[in-house]
């Protein structure tokens, strides 16, 4: 038989309901896991020996009795540091919340325990949560990722993605505001689903910028295969969440198996012609593409619009009180080395700003100075007017698809793959076609398809800093996973799962798949 943290957690359900595996063992085997790779991957924050152990042999003798009944029965799970455990300080990172214990879990985790779940523990995140790249702060350090030590798992939900590649967790629950669920899925070979907002209650996730609304953060599961984020999406059913949080709709989930995938309209870009993915990322796109339409699904291209807009509207709302709430968060602890770029962007003087974007442009760069003339303080007339513009350039966007009658769109995620360590403060805006789906609020989920070929970490076309960049970062790419972003129409996660369900069986089939989970290298 195969070693245990090796299986998935759908496999290792059929197991335990037949008998054949008990969930101590399944507990223990992942223990052995982290005790051979955790000192190399640094995935986690908190590991829950005693309490993970105890849960299983209490869930052991349930079943014993008869009793196991729900779905996710003696199987463990971890959780990203942000969400409420009941016990632990959410610290998201940041010394100032060390000392602030979760009276009570997260909606999602006291979910998952009735559903039988067991807690294995806790995963990275980095300071503040607002690095998309890398996961790293000054109480528990750096996570690498598995593919390549050295170089960033993905943010904020890095832990996560680095636990589950390298075969310390199953599955578990992660966030995202701007990626940072479908980042991890994307660099560290597994996948990822970023629901529509509060189809999955965010009562006990924590963020850093409380009160911001114009993009929200939203919780949502992680694992190594599609099944299992089907399993995890139909345990923590909405009407389960509603009735703990009203904010959650009563909304089941169709049923991903009675959806045909082939029998879906899917709309594609590789390019949204403001920032060209890495080679590796568009052909990851195009296989996606062909693996659907040579097996019958009707392919439009989608050329998306108000792409620039969408994304310098995403950092004028995180910034708008001028980073006054990050600031006073971090009560005086300096940043991490991946978000001094921007803090020091943000905190400049208008007029500061202003200067700077006109020398850069004259010295031939474009989009840097976008970038700094949307950051710093808003009137709350600007920040209405933005909430307006926000909700009218979705109803734009779902017209469009309505239009081309797309049912799921294919295209990139992070522009590049994985980066070494200490390249990620300047690339933020790598991360333009993960961000245009927060704030345009459409369920999003990350499937794995390739790794990187040597003949494709050579970019053409460097036109200023942000494709020099570009350029390190794919230079150092050869091997490393390549995921592709399945988007759907709000409250349609059935369709993005179905479609993420085929491409991940069709891809298995090459030679280039990334398989999870590996040896930390």
């Amino acid at each position: 038989m195969a070693e245990l943290h090796t299986l998935s957690a759908t496999t290792l359900k059929k197991m335990l309901d037949d008998g054949e595996v008990s969930s101590v063992e399944i507990v223990q085997a992942l223990h052995a896991r982290a005790d051979e790779v955790e000192p190399r991957v640094g995935a986690f924050s908190h590991q829950l020996r005693r309490e993970s152990l105890a849960a299983a042999e209490a869930s052991d003798a349930e079943r014993a009795k008869g009793d196991a009944t729900g779905m996710l029965h003696g199987l463990p799970m971890t959780v990203k540091e942000n969400i409420d455990t009941e016990g632990l300080a959410s610290t998201l990172g940041m010394r100032s919340r060390e000392n602030l214990p979760a009276p009570q879990d997260a909606v999602t985790v006291r979910v998952a325990k009735a559903e039988g779940a067991l807690v294995l523990g806790k995963t990275n995140v980095p300071q503040s949560l607002l690095a998309p790249m890398e996961t790293t702060n000054a109480i528990f350090g750096t996570t690498h990722n598995p593919w390549r030590h050295g170089h960033g798992p993905g943010g904020s939900s890095g832990g996560e993605g680095a636990a589950i590649a390298s075969g310390t967790s199953l599955f578990g629950i992660g966030t995202d505001i701007g990626g940072s669920i479908r980042t991890p899925a994307a660099f560290c070979g597994i996948v990822g689903i970023k629901p529509t907002r509060n189809r999955w209650s965010n009562v006990g996730s924590n963020g850093v910028l409380a009160g911001q609304e114009l993009v929200q953060s939203q919780v949502g599961p992680m694992a190594r295969t599609t099944d299992d984020l089907i399993l995890l999406m139909e345990a923590l059913r909405s009407p389960a969440q509603a009735a703990l949080d009203p904010a959650v709709p009563p909304l089941p989930l169709g049923d991903v198996r009675d959806i045909d995938a082939t029998k879906l309209t899917v709309g594609f870009f590789e390019d949204d012609g403001w920032l060209t993915p890495a080679a590796s990322v568009r052909r990851g796109v195009r296989e996606a593409v062909r693996l659907l339409e040579d097996a019958g699904a009707r392919v439009v291209r989608f050329e998306p619009q108000h792409v620039e807009e969408i994304l310098f509207l995403y950092f004028r709302g995180l910034t708008a009180d001028g980073t006054e709430t990050l600031f006073e968060a971090l009560d005086g602890e300096s940043f991490i080395q991946p978000l001094r770029t921007l803090a020091r962007m943000a905190r400049m003087p208008k007029q500061a700003r202003t200067g700077l974007a006109k020398a850069l442009r004259l010295m031939g760069e474009n989009r840097v100075p976008q970038l700094l003339e949307a950051m710093g303080e808003k009137r709350v007339k600007d920040f209405w007017s933005m909430a307006a513009r926000r909700t009218a350039l979705r109803r734009e966007e779902l017209g469009e698809w309505d239009r081309k009658g797309i049912d799921v769109l294919l295209c990139p995620s992070y522009a590049t793959p994985a980066a070494p360590q200490g390249m990620s403060h300047d690339f933020t805006i790598g991360f333009v076609d993960l961000a245009r789906f927060n704030l345009l609020d459409m369920p999003a989920g990350v499937v794995p398809i390739t790794r990187v070929r040597p003949d494709e970490i050579h970019r053409s076309g460097i036109r200023d800093r942000v494709d020099k960049r570009a350029a390190q970062i794919e230079a150092e790419s050869t091997g490393l996973p390549v995921g592709v972003q399945v988007v759907g129409r709000p409250w349609r996660e059935d369709q993005v799962l179905a479609t993420m369900r085929f491409l991940e069986e069709r891809a298995r089939e090459g030679e280039a798949f990334p398989v999870t989970p590996l040896d930390p290298r």
